[in-house]
């Protein structure tokens, strides 16, 4: 799944922005849980990414990530790539292991959605009301 959603001021896209990107391409009671992952330290153009999960059947969850790519020197776009299946007890220890191998100096933050859209809502407001446009927090919520 490819997404694109781009800043018309070509600034880049806010992070709410992005978040109403995947609610278009996954419908919220299919969202299980959301990791925020701030801009990585040593990587120039850094944004935050997210992965994200959807609800298959039963316990099983589809692992998807969407970050912003730049493209030939337009505004960047999001991406978004699904990267398999896997039981949802094992997401959090996957999480971890990717936020390892990053080097990240502080851990993604999880927000659990459980297919609610009220929290759903709750996440893409909050990040409208943030500082900057919706750049993703550090630290675990």
């Amino acid at each position: 799944m490819d997404a694109h959603v781009t800043d018309p001021a070509g600034n880049g896209a806010t992070l709410a922005t992005r978040l109403d990107d995947v609610e278009r391409r996954v419908p919220v009671p299919r969202i299980a849980d959301v990791w925020l992952f701030p801009p990585l330290p040593d990587v120039v153009d850094s944004s935050e990414f997210l992965l994200f999960t959807a609800i298959l059947e039963g316990e099983t969850r589809a692992l998807f990530s969407a970050r912003l790519v730049p493209e030939n020197g337009s505004p960047a776009h999001q991406v978004i790539i699904e990267h398999g299946t896997a039981p949802a007890d094992r997401l959090p220890r996957l999480v971890s292991n990717l936020q390892q191998r990053l080097g990240q100096p502080l851990p993604a933050r999880h927000i659990p959605i459980a297919g609610e859209p009220d929290r759903w809502r709750r996440l893409v407001e909050e990040t409208r009301e943030m500082p900057g446009g919706g750049r993703a927090p550090d630290g675990d919520h």
